[in-house]
């Protein structure tokens, strides 16, 4: 799960990263975490994503960009390892 962010309204108190995962959590996801960035993202997907897998992308605003970045982002990822 990535930060929040309010698009144009005023942030909703207790609706943030965290809580989403939380939730998910109570409805039995174990596999979910929340990350802070794209490169935190990368790291955390570069054990997981094999080949021919599809990683969905859901947000507005920089989500976009991350998602646009994020393959080669993982194989980054994978050399530093």
């Amino acid at each position: 799960m990535t930060p929040v962010y309010a698009a144009g309204e005023e942030p909703i108190d207790g609706v943030d990263a965290g809580a989403l995962v939380d939730g998910l959590r109570a409805h039995g996801h174990r596999m979910v975490r929340t990350v802070e960035n794209l490169d935190e993202l990368c790291r955390e997907l570069r054990d997981l994503a094999a080949e021919g897998d599809m990683v969905i992308c859901m947000g507005a605003g920089d989500i976009t960009k991350w998602a646009g970045a994020l393959a080669e982002g993982i194989c980054t990822s994978r050399r530093r390892k």
